[in-house]
């Protein structure tokens, strides 16, 4: 039986942006007073409105056939995954259901829309993957796996991707693992991208010799509202940030940042260092700020 521990991207990033955060999180297993699960629900919505459709579509299905197959699964998987008790207002609620249904026309518009490509190429949503390097472990599940010849491209669906790891600001990496700045959401971007990437070299899907990608893809990047003579309409539009050549031309930093972070959670080793980059970057959202010493003892000291 192997004693690799395997953890996933999201693990390791909590650890990257605060150890203590990581402690309070996943060790002592305290709940977040001011958790919001809005988001949560609306990503889960849209995630499998996506999957329902590439799981129906065929390469051969025409444009309109995609988009009303959206449509049409809409409804029902809203209502799923919403609790209206998480809203303010029927108003808050009918305002991100209406904000969901943009995102989701605006990605599979039959004109334009990248979803229709997404959809036909298809091989599989939602896979698992896992991998192991040089004695680290990596787990976790890729949205969605396309195929175009001999190129598997991995993507990964969020709100947006503003702020997320590009080819022009992956230096930063190297900064974060040299303590001379914090830059947690990259980071955590680097791990997704090095275990889907890992993880699907490692699955049947990957045959020797193919080409693999990787991308983020924010189905709402854009939204506007617009004044209507009967209230408001929403519009929405997406945009994907690709990974690959980052994680290529960065691929040794981003390995000695999970193993610096693997090493710690294994360790056990959850003072936060350094904690003045910590202090200035991830305090201040952190869930967990009004119950943590190390933060509680610097504001005292002040």
């Amino acid at each position: 039986m192997s004693d690799i521990v395997s953890l996933s991207p999201t693990r390791l990033a909590t650890y990257a942006t605060c150890s203590r955060q990581y402690e309070h999180k996943y060790v002592l297993d305290v709940s977040s007073p001011d958790e919001t699960k809005l988001y949560l629900y609306q990503g889960k919505a849209y995630h499998e409105m996506i999957e329902l459709v590439c799981e129906a579509t065929d390469r051969n299905d025409d444009p309109e056939t995609i988009y009303q197959r959206a449509v049409d699964v809409f409804d029902d998987t809203w209502e799923k995954h919403i609790d209206p008790n998480e809203y303010a207002s029927k108003a808050h609620q009918e305002y991100q259901r209406r904000e969901t249904l943009a995102g989701i026309k605006s990605f599979f518009n039959p004109d334009d829309g990248d979803g229709i490509e997404h959809a036909r190429k298809s091989v599989v949503t939602e896979k698992s993957i896992n991998c192991e390097h040089e004695g680290i472990g990596l787990h976790g599940y890729t949205d969605n796996v396309l195929r175009d010849g001999d190129t598997l491209h991995l993507i990964d669906y969020k709100r947006n991707v503003k702020g997320v790891l590009g080819s022009w600001s992956a230096d930063r990496l190297q900064e974060h693992l040299n303590e001379e700045a914090h830059e947690a959401q990259r980071v955590k971007n680097a791990f997704q991208t090095a275990a889907y990437i890992e993880g699907i070299k490692a699955s049947s899907l990957y045959e020797p010799g193919m080409s693999v990608r990787f991308s983020f893809y924010g189905l709402l990047h854009g939204t506007d509202v617009t004044s209507t003579p009967t209230g408001y309409s929403i519009s929405a539009s997406g945009r994907e940030r690709e990974t690959t050549e980052a994680y290529e031309e960065y691929y040794d930093t981003i390995w000695d940042l999970i193993r610096a972070a693997h090493e710690g959670i294994t360790t056990e080793t959850f003072a936060p260092e350094p904690f003045d980059h910590i202090q200035a970057e991830a305090c201040d959202d952190c869930d967990y700020q009004s119950m943590c010493a190390d933060y509680i003892a610097t504001e005292i000291q002040q």
